[in-house]
């Protein structure tokens, strides 16, 4: 699989729920059609709340790691 160009990096670790869900629905927003966001948090609140988001507004969440108790998110608009 060919890795995607990340045009901006949104680290929101420490920042309880809803914070890292609304901070990246509204980093998504002021982002252009076709740029890829990289989320990096330690909430395990947004194992759900982020593919939701990702699902109503209709964004392209194509990768989601975790490693050492953080979760990298992946993220085309």
């Amino acid at each position: 699989m060919r890795k995607k160009h990340i045009d901006k990096i949104l680290d929101v670790q420490g920042l309880p729920c809803p914070t890292p869900t609304v901070m990246t629905g509204n980093t998504l927003r002021d982002m252009k059609k076709g740029m890829t966001l990289q989320v990096i948090t330690n909430d395990m609140t947004t194992k759900e709340s982020i593919p939701s988001l990702c699902a109503k507004e209709g964004y392209e969440l194509f990768e989601v790691r975790e490693e050492n108790g953080l979760i990298y998110y992946f993220v085309s608009k």
